[in-house]
């Protein structure tokens, strides 16, 4: 329990003496101030460095979160809490002895720390731990600072640092601190602008970013834009842009708004990819070509020239379809011709041979005309000689975003004409099939009919008969059905994948399969591998093995119980699951022992390898899957994760190789399940992949072909932090082919 010498002791310190009050401290005059209407407080905008000596403090008989008109209302000059001249003012002064009795000397001097550091530095990610207690405020009424301090929190640190620096009448202590309720500036961009910056950023990153306006010690601002960022398929990574002058800020906003709109407006042609350099910054690729605001207005005419040949080259398309498609039409119209006319004759012998007369005026008739047989017209093919479209275009020196996005517009709407001929077209060929056959058939059944026309006797006797060609046979048109393949999402569909995996692997394997699959989860995987590329496994190896199994409380001893649990195992929680399962224990089985040899130590992982192939033979996954793995890639087994986050847990250099497979349908592989890492002996382990999302390939039997190479950073920043964990990666895509 603290007493009053405690509290004097602490006065002291602070450098306070209640008997004689210092004239800075009784002032009495309230500050004029103002929050902006629809003002959002939730995250500082402003920071600053301050002279301790310029704040104003005032005390306020409310908790933090309290609402701002409420606490200023109640506030009062900390002169009103020190002095005891009034009955009020005595109330007030056993409240603010009470906050001195709950200071803590240690918290001052760890603030006094901590603000000699930000001195030195801002912080990479510009807030700093607890921030939040500086209570700070600027009136632009009154032009002054002040402290308005909530007394009902027991976190008051920060008041009594300010009044000890104060106290200690020193000229010039600057803090850096948050001001609360201040609003941008608007010197380098407006309010608007920043919005937008907003949200342009988000777009491309996929993240809402802060941004603050911070001011040195001499007092120079620069807008600080702080978010994450994801660099590549899901991974993540925090970014920092700095602006430190108008015209850098004015040209890095017009280039994220030109990006914006070409990227969404020309969603179909456009697509900008982001990547980090080691500070953190923000950089924009197109077709692998870094994008600069200086750069811009090139780019816009490099693409609107790109757009003109594009439309060029859409009209001599379509002048030459145009022209394919008036032959196709023309002859259309000579093919149905012919089929009327085939039909007319067909017809009238059809009508005729329904009675007797008409026979014999059909034979008369047609008996000196031979119809003869017409050949299979072909389709004509279009002229080889194709016509060029010729307009001439006087290119500019500069073009700007309208201009480019009305380019496009002519060229979907050209691109839009061709997709519509080549639908006529592609209908005419189908008619001009049809009617191919149906001619075809025709003369086939009007040949028929010739052939019987030599005599009466044999034609009467043709005319008896009920069978006859169809004129409508045509070829029957089988259509085309596209597979349509799931897309693997990780946030959706890990969960019931890992389900899936986990009882496939339960119904097809035993248990002494997954106790070798197992071993393939440790360090031991190294020794397979040089097993696997028939390498001499280092003594040392086993030597360290032992020492680990020695070490470790999971030591050897024949069980005749085996893995079956009694009523005393620990329940044990996995995905939020209780079961009474026990973890494998590689050293068992191993079956290593402090005799175990080198030979014996190679003969049994010999044994695991054959028996983890054999398994691998047995299960396929059935969805097409991404798989990720950090390193290296070793020529045999190799752990890859279904998260590429996992995968970079284990990058311990400052710079990686990141490795991308899509794992295709059917691929032989294994996934480290739950059953891999856990015995299940009283059938009570979840479903699953709680422990990790590994996969296991061997890559000595696949065929892999890189596809693409590519690099990125990923940034990591503490709080107060002035330097960020910086991790290259180089993205290497392969395929199995």
């Amino acid at each position: 329990m603290e007493t009053n010498e405690n509290i004097t002791e602490k006065l002291k310190f602070i450098g306070l003496n209640l008997e004689n009050i210092p004239d800075k401290l009784n002032f009495l005059k309230n500050i004029n101030f103002r929050v902006q209407k629809n003002y959002n407080e939730k995250n500082y905008k402003v920071y600053k460095y301050i002279d301790v000596n310029e704040i104003e403090i005032f005390l306020t008989p409310t908790n933090r979160l309290t609402d701002y008109t409420e606490k200023y209302a109640k506030a009062l000059p900390i002169g009103a809490y020190l002095n005891t001249d009034t009955q009020e003012n005595i109330e007030r002064n056993v409240e603010f002895l009470k906050l001195i009795k709950e200071l803590q000397i240690e918290a001052i001097e760890n603030l006094k720390t901590q603000q000699k550091n930000l001195n030195k530095n801002i912080p990479y990610n510009v807030k700093f731990y607890k921030d939040y207690l500086w209570q700070i405020y600027y009136s632009e009424l009154s032009k002054k600072y002040f402290m308005l301090v909530p007394i009902r929190e027991s976190e008051c640190t920060a008041l009594f640092y300010v009044l000890k620096t104060q106290l200690e009448n020193k000229p010039e202590q600057k803090i850096y601190v948050p001001i609360c309720y201040a609003n941008y500036s608007n010197k380098y961009l407006d309010n608007e602008s920043m919005d937008e910056l907003e949200k342009y950023l988000c777009f491309f990153t996929k993240e809402w970013p802060l941004i603050y306006e911070v001011y040195d010690k001499e007092n120079n601002m620069s807008i600080q834009i702080i978010g994450k960022a994801v660099i590549y398929d899901t991974i993540k990574s925090e970014y920092k842009i700095l602006l430190s002058q108008q015209g850098e800020a004015e040209d890095f906003y017009k280039l994220l708004k030109a990006l914006f709109i070409l990227e969404t407006q020309l969603s179909h042609y456009y697509k900008f990819e982001i990547k980090l350099d080691k500070k953190g910054s923000l950089h924009f690729y197109f077709e692998n070509n870094e994008i600069e605001y200086k750069e811009l207005v090139s780019f816009i005419k490099k693409e609107y020239v790109k757009g003109l040949e594009k439309i060029i080259k859409a009209k001599e398309d379509k002048i030459n379809i145009e022209k394919n498609l008036k032959n196709l039409k023309n002859h259309c119209r000579i093919l149905d011709k012919e089929y009327f006319e085939k039909e007319k004759q067909i017809s009238t012998f059809l009508e005729c041979k329904k009675t007797f007369l008409g026979r014999v005026k059909y034979f008369i008739k047609y008996k000196k005309k031979i119809t003869p047989t017409t050949k299979e017209k072909t389709i004509e093919k279009e002229d080889v000689g194709k016509l060029k479209y010729c307009e001439r275009m006087e290119i500019k020196d500069s073009y700007t975003i309208e201009e480019l996005l009305a380019l496009y517009t002519n060229l979907d709407q050209e691109i839009n004409n061709i997709k519509d001929l080549e639908l006529d077209i592609e209908a005419l060929n189908k008619r001009i099939d049809i009617l191919q056959t149906k001619i075809k058939n025709a003369n086939q059944y009007i040949k028929e009919i010739d052939e019987h026309k030599k005599s009466i006797f044999a034609f009467w006797r043709f005319t008896n008969k009920d069978e006859a060609k169809q004129l409508n046979e045509s070829t029957l048109e089988t259509p085309k059905v596209k597979k349509l393949k799931k897309t693997f999402n990780y946030e959706l569909d890990f969960e019931d994948l890992s389900k899936q995996l986990d009882k496939t692997e339960r119904e097809l394997f035993t248990k002494d399969e997954t106790d070798n699959i197992f071993i393939a989860t440790t360090d031991i995987i190294n020794d397979i591998n040089l097993i696997i590329n028939n390498n001499k496994i280092q003594e040392e190896h086993l030597q360290n093995l032992k020492k680990e199994m020695a070490k470790s409380d999971k030591l050897i001893t024949f069980d005749i119980f085996g893995s079956i649990s009694s009523s005393k195992d620990k329940i044990k929680t996995l995905g939020n699951i209780k079961h009474r399962e026990n973890e494998k224990n590689k050293f068992a089985i191993l079956n290593l022992r402090e005799e175990t040899t080198m030979q014996e130590y190679t003969n049994t992982l010999k044994q695991i390898y054959e028996s983890i192939e054999k398994s691998m033979d047995k299960f396929q996954n059935k969805i097409e899957i991404p798989i990720y793995k950090t390193g290296d890639l070793e020529d045999g087994l190799n752990v890859f994760y279904i998260n590429p986050e996992n995968a970079l847990k284990h990058a311990t250099n400052k710079e990686t190789n990141l490795y991308k497979i899509i794992l295709k349908e059917n691929t032989n592989c294994l996934a480290f399940t739950n059953i891999i890492y856990y015995n299940n002996t009283n059938r009570t382990l979840p479903l699953g992949m709680h422990v990790t999302d590994g996969i296991l390939l061997n890559t000595k039997k696949l065929n892999l072909e890189l596809k693409e190479k590519n690099e990125n950073y990923i940034i990591k920043a503490e709080d107060d932090s002035v330097k960020p964990e910086t991790l290259k990666i180089n993205i290497l895509e392969y395929k199995i082919c």
